[in-house]
This record gives structure tokens, sequence and C-alpha cells, in this order.
């Protein structure tokens, strides 16, 4: 297999590249979470290996060094440059891997890269590992070190959904129910509905995540552990623990982390959940500030960019649009990631991939929609008084008012005699409970 001379990666990355050609997508090198997590196994192995005296404690350290070596590099997509939803379950990925660390290390040791004469992907940076427990265990901890991104975006919106409440909690709105008009409430209580539930859905995705400190590092073949030498799957964890998480731990049962992959399907649904909650808001938000004069009215949303490139003056609430586009990508994300949860067959799943990227890719899609509709939307949305509290005064309300003094009966019998006239139903309220129209005069 011919290999670019100047490529720290070898023949099986070569092969992975013939057989899964790109043609524009996304490489293993555009997710550094998922790089750098697999940098971290094969050092934890590393350091497991040497302890139990399977690996020369020189060539563990050379491991040790170039994984810390390309990591500081920090520009993975030439490194690293197989399609991220090669075949095999993942075993290009991890091989990748091997032979880079392996071409380094070599290096390292004064070797030349490519010849694996001093340090050998497999033998050495992949011994006692397979592709069952490296590639998985380095899939959680990717979206472990994801979710602290995301859940500062979340914390953020919530924080500004918060300030809104206090800017403007207090002014009176009209509630609708199936778009009709419904009863006087505030703008307190139309956000404080949004920031309960993208706090519930952050807490969700939170709970799921930590799901994934089960790790199967250790797994080896479908969950064989028999297969290890002594000392080494402890070694290991504790190595792991190290470098990355004292919470992480084993799981129960290896051969059922090696076929069931529920735990990032959890966390793909959280996702998918907050992402439909981020659509109701932002449809709420493009519905009030819907006009400016045909329409509801009833805020106005920062105007950001000009809305047409025919119509002077009109402004679109693209930042809610932009929400709404992303999350329906985390929709997209999710049934992909079911169907490969749905396909695991037999004693592996070996769909991971289909999973993995899709959940990271949910969650930098809902990072940069919290972070947007926050900064460029919420932040710099007003009510606009008079249009509220025109509607809040409007006739639906002054009836559901009476109806709790006079009952429903009594006013179903004025509104079949209006059949439709809102005029002349007011009208009718009017010459028979009095004048209700100003207000500001009181209890109606």
């Amino acid at each position: 297999m011919m290999v670019p001379a100047d490529a720290l990666y070898g023949a099986q990355t070569a092969r992975a590249l013939a057989n899964f050609p790109l043609d524009g997508q996304a490489r293993l090198g555009d997710y550094p979470e998922v790089v750098r997590a697999l940098l971290i196994t094969k050092v934890a192995a590393a350091r497991a290996n040497s302890a139990i005296g399977a690996l020369d404690p020189v060539i563990a350290r050379a491991i040790e060094a170039a994984a810390t070596t390309i990591a500081d590099e920090g520009d993975f997509v030439s490194l690293f440059p197989i399609h991220h939803l090669h075949g095999g379950g993942g075993t290009s990925a991890n091989i990748n891997v091997d032979e880079v660390l392996a071409n380094v290390a070599e290096e390292l040791l004064g070797g030349v890269r490519g010849r694996y004469e001093r340090v050998d992907p497999l033998d050495h940076v992949n011994l006692n590992q397979s592709t069952n427990d490296v590639y998985p265990t380095a899939i959680h901890i990717a979206v472990l070190r994801r979710w602290g991104s995301l859940r500062s975006a979340l914390q953020e919106l919530s924080a500004e959904v918060h300030n809104c409440i206090g800017r403007f909690g207090t002014q009176p709105r009209l509630a609708r129910t199936c778009l009709q008009d419904a009863v006087p409430t505030t703008f307190g209580d139309l956000f404080g509905g949004y920031a309960a539930a993208v706090e519930r859905g952050a807490t969700r995705i939170g709970q799921a995540v930590d799901e994934l400190r089960r790790v199967s590092m250790g797994g080896t073949v479908v969950g064989r552990v028999e297969d290890l030498p002594d000392g080494y799957l402890r070694a290991v964890l504790e190595a792991l623990r190290a470098l990355e998480d004292p919470r992480l731990h084993h799981p129960e049962s290896f051969y059922d982390a090696a076929q069931n992959v529920d735990d990032l399907i959890a966390v793909s649904s959280a996702l998918d959940s907050l992402g439909g909650t981020l659509v109701k808001i932002s449809k709420d938000l493009r519905l009030l500030a819907s006009g400016p004069e045909a329409g509801l009215g009833e805020i106005s949303i920062p105007a950001v960019q000009p809305g047409s490139s025919a119509m002077p003056f009109k402004v679109n609430p693209v930042i809610p649009e932009f929400v709404i586009h992303l999350a329906w990508q985390v929709s997209g994300n999710h049934r992909m990631a079911t169907l490969a949860h749905e396909h695991g067959e037999l004693d592996l799943n070996v769909w991971e991939s289909a999973i993995a990227y899709p959940v990271l890719d949910s969650m930098r899609s809902l990072d940069s929609a919290a972070t947007a509709l926050a900064r460029r939307c919420l932040n710099g949305l007003e009510p606009v008084p008079e249009r509220n509290r025109r509607n809040a005064a409007s006739i639906i309300p002054w009836i559901t008012e009476l109806k709790r003094t006079h009952g429903y009966s009594a006013l179903t019998e004025l509104v079949r005699r209006a059949d439709g006239d809102v005029d002349l139903l007011r009208s009718l309220l009017t010459e028979r409970f009095g004048d209700a129209t100003d207000p500001d005069s009181g209890p109606r």
C-alpha cells in the first residue's frame, strides 16, 4: 500500500481513505473531542501495560510523549483524515491513531516513520486493546467533554431569560390558546415557562451524560476480559481515571457494554427534547414579533440584519429562525442515532459512529443555538406596552371574567345573539353588565 512519504499515518489509514471516500464530508480530525479522547485511551493503555510489565517502559513513555506532541499540535485533519462514518465499527479510527502515535514515538526514539522498528502500531500502541473497548470509551469521554461547553451555553440562555423576566416580567399581555385570544397574563408568566423548560432540558442532558462515565476500556473483543493479562483491567481504569476523570468506572457487564448503546441514545433523546423546546420558544418569538403593522407586534426583537433585498424597512426574525434550523438538524441526528441503535446485531453494535458523531453535532448545534438566542435575540428584546395593554383588555378576557360572576350560560346566550359580530357583542355586554372598555376601570 502506497503511503505519502510525509504522512504520519500508515497503510491501514491509507486503505481506509481509499475505501471510504470523503467527497467533502467530515473527517475524524474534524472532531477534536474524539481524537483527544482516543489519545487518552492509548496513554492509559501504555501506562497500564508498563505497570504490569507487558510493555517496555521506554516505549510506554515514548507513546505518551507522542500523544502529548500530537495533542499540542491541534491540527488533526491531516493526521486523522479518514471519513468520520467509516465502516468496521470504528476500527479505522482506532488504527489511524495507533499508526500516528507509533510513527511519532518511533521518531522520538530516533527511528524513521513507517518502519516501526522501535514502536509498532498494533504490537505496542494497541497492546491488550480492541476497537471494541477503545472506541466506545473514547466516544463516552468525547461527549462528556463536549457537555461542558453546552452546559455553559444553556446556563447563559437561562440567565438571559431570567434577565428578561426581571426587566419586563410584570408587564401585561394576552395569553392565547389555539392561537385564539384567551386570558390576561404577564410576560413573566410566559418567560418563566421558557426558563423552566430550558433548565429542565439541561438537567435531563446532564443526567444522561453522567451515565457515560461508565466506560468499557479493558473489555477487549466483545467484552472478553478473560483474555487480558493479570492486573491490566484494574491498571487501565486507574490510569484512565488519573488522566481524565476519577469518576470513570467499569460497567457491570462488559458484554452488555459491547452490545448495547442505549446510554448514548439517552443523551441523543435528551438533546432532541431540548431542541424541541428551543423550537417552541423561537416560534413564539416569531409570532409575538410579527408585523410591524399587520401582525401581533407585541414584542420587538433586535434587528441584526436587513430582512429583504426587495423590501426596504423589512426586518426578519433571523435568530429564532436560525435556532429552529439547528434544532431540526438535532432532530435528524437523533433519528440517525436511533436507527444505529436498532441495527446493532448480536455481540457488538458496529454503528457507534452513526450515534457518536450525530450526538456531538447535536451538542455543537444546540451550543450555537442557545448562545445566539441569548446574545442576539433575548438580549435587546422588548415588549410593546401599548399593544399588549390593548390586547389584554380585549373582549375574550372580559367575557371570561364576567363568567365567574354571571355564569357560562348567560354569557353564551349573549355570544349567540351577537353571531360573530364583536362590536355587537361588546354593545350587548356593556348594556347588560356595564362599561368595561377602559382597562384601568378596575375589575370588569
